[in-house]
């Protein structure tokens, strides 16, 4: 009996006529096309950074702060995190004048007389208590000039006096001079102007120093001319600068940026795998440009303001660095922007018969922890919150695919061969 010769048959031959047999691209193609993307990309991003300064110049030339991309950006990077400290220490200031100041204790009429007789009683003795009884020595100890001559004695040390001794000075009114116009108080007491020989005179006036204190804070706050990002070398403004307009330039260019992107993935797949490629191309760009913006406007706010409460909670004073905010502030929308694109991966997954939406929620709680660990390692701050941030929408983005691949599934398996046989086929 004659032997069979039994014919292997190999991948490749799937599709005997293939006309991309001879020009697949090789790994040094495949490097070529990299190269070239890249170039492009790189170009658009300069293009969009020149057109960034030139904004900028003509804002600050115009006096108008609406006008640019870096500068107004940077104005809107930091008002997250200028707004939530502001409010802070605003909280902060009402809180302590509230539960500090108050309302002054009544002090009854007779231990108001008492204590005045005894400082007259000291004061003629130029300061000396040795004669007084112990009764009046209680009295005076209690008495403002007491106690500031306890804590001159201390070298002006707070921590020699008791609680109640720092309340009573803190209400305690103080001379304080001012220089005051004449010509208004004449006008106010009908006196000719010409009878006023000075134009200004000098007074004394009683302020309680923890009030004036307290209205200073309130009016920085209200005139918002405080700046709560501080920087520590003179470069770092400018560095910050460029930082920001990078990131603007990276955003106003994501679309071409992506396209070129997928440019090159579409490169190394075959015509009827790449129309899934561009059906992917728009809905690219609206969920990054999404992800940015609730990153930008949402998050960063809210993550701001959770970490000061816990700053407001232990009673510490948040003092924050323009370049460490910054580093959270452009890192974590492009994280957002990238993390966006999670639909995207599963519903071109399921296009091209990698899993299907039965596969997706089947796998839900490997998914869950995946977009945990995921999320832990790209936030770049260590705490829960900023993570949950992100965590949250992407899970539900999960939710969205799925659903998404259910209603849109893939191309059964046999119309995509025959779909495949069709466009390379001679």
């Amino acid at each position: 009996m004659a032997a069979t010769n039994k014919t292997i048959k190999n991948k490749h031959d799937e599709y005997p006529d293939d006309i991309f047999k001879d020009t697949r691209m090789s790994f040094g193609d495949h490097i070529e096309e990299l190269r070239v993307r890249m170039f492009k990309a790189i170009k658009w991003l300069i293009f969009f950074l020149v057109i960034g300064f030139v904004l900028d110049g003509i804002g600050d030339a115009t006096k108008n702060p609406n006008i640019g991309v870096g500068k107004p950006m940077l104005k809107v990077i930091t008002e997250p995190v200028e707004s939530q400290v502001r409010d802070f220490y605003y909280r902060r200031i009402q809180k302590s004048a509230a539960l500090k100041l108050g309302v002054q204790p009544e002090v009854d009429k007779a231990e108001k007389l008492e204590a005045q007789r005894v400082l007259e009683k000291v004061d003629m003795a130029k300061g000396n208590v040795d004669d007084l009884s112990p009764d009046e020595l209680a009295v005076y100890k209690k008495t403002p000039q007491a106690i500031q001559k306890k804590l001159e004695a201390a070298n002006n040390s707070l921590t020699a006096l008791t609680g109640e001794e720092i309340a009573i000075l803190r209400l305690t009114p103080m001379k304080m001079p001012v220089i005051l116009p004449t010509a208004p108080i004449a006008e106010a007491l009908g006196l000719p102007p010409g009878q006023v020989k000075v134009k200004e005179i000098q007074l004394d006036a009683m302020v309680v120093p923890a009030r004036f204190t307290h209205f200073t804070n309130m009016g920085e706050g209200l005139l918002e001319n405080r700046q709560y990002l501080s920087t520590l070398s003179v470069q770092e403004g400018f560095v910050v600068y460029f930082k920001v307009s990078i990131l603007c330039s990276l955003v106003l260019a994501s679309p071409f940026l992506l396209f070129q992107f997928w440019a090159f993935v579409g490169a190394g797949l075959y015509p009827h795998e790449k129309k899934h490629v561009y059906t992917m191309f728009a809905p690219s760009v609206v969920l990054f440009l999404a992800g940015v913006s609730l990153c930008q406007f949402v998050v960063l706010p809210g993550a701001v303001k959770a970490l000061l409460g816990f700053n407001e909670w232990l009673g510490l004073d948040p003092e924050i660095r323009l370049r460490e905010w910054l580093g959270l502030a452009l890192i974590l929308p492009v994280v957002f922007g990238l993390s966006f694109q999670t639909p995207l991966v599963m519903v071109f997954l399921n296009r091209i018969g990698v899993f299907t939406a039965q596969d997706y929620l089947a796998k839900w709680r490997h998914a869950l922890m995946v977009l945990a660990v995921f999320s832990a390692l790209l936030t770049p701050t260590p705490d829960a919150i900023t993570m949950l941030y992100l965590f949250t929408p992407m899970f539900g983005l999960y939710l969205v695919g799925i659903v998404v691949c259910y209603y849109f599934p893939g191309i059964p398996e046999e119309a995509e061969e025959a779909e495949a046989a069709e466009e390379v086929a001679v």
